[in-house]
């Protein structure tokens, strides 16, 4: 069955989803620069990876300008619960030459605000770290020394 045929997919309000950040946009998310999610995104519970190898290739996080490369030592990553996103996901563009098939399902959504909630981790082989948590207005940080 080609994607053509395949039925569209859904994600359900609720579904933990993920996003891999660019490097280039970690900063800009923190400081309030960058107030979307867009691009792909995939249920979270297909993206149980340890290390930042695992992502790239299971992602193929290697399209051409891509940020990402399979030796990189950490990758970070946005994790939040859907809305109701039948307004913002279209359907997913093929596999090409700069953009190699993953072999995750994933989803591609146009521009939606952050959702209160949403938490970005960094992940470097075999540790996952919490930075922050979206509140609506800013990114939380946790306090340190206490």
């Amino acid at each position: 069955m080609t994607q053509a045929e395949q039925p569209p997919r859904t994600i359900a309000p609720g579904s933990p989803l993920l996003k891999v950040i660019p490097p280039r946009l970690v900063e800009p998310y923190l400081t309030g620069q960058r107030s979307v999610i867009a691009g792909y995104v995939y249920h979270a519970e297909d993206c149980a990876f340890s290390d930042p190898a695992s992502f790239y290739h299971a992602l193929a996080l290697g399209y051409e300008g891509s940020e990402f490369s399979p030796d990189r030592p950490e990758i970070c990553v946005l994790r939040w619960r859907a809305l109701d996103m039948s307004g913002s996901l279209v359907p997913v563009p093929p596999a090409s030459g700069d953009r190699p098939a993953s072999t995750v399902p994933e989803f591609y959504t146009l521009p939606v605000p952050i959702p209160v909630g949403t938490e970005m981790y960094r992940i470097s082989s075999g540790t996952e770290e919490f930075i922050a948590r979206y509140d609506g207005q800013v990114w939380l940080r946790p306090m340190r020394g206490l």
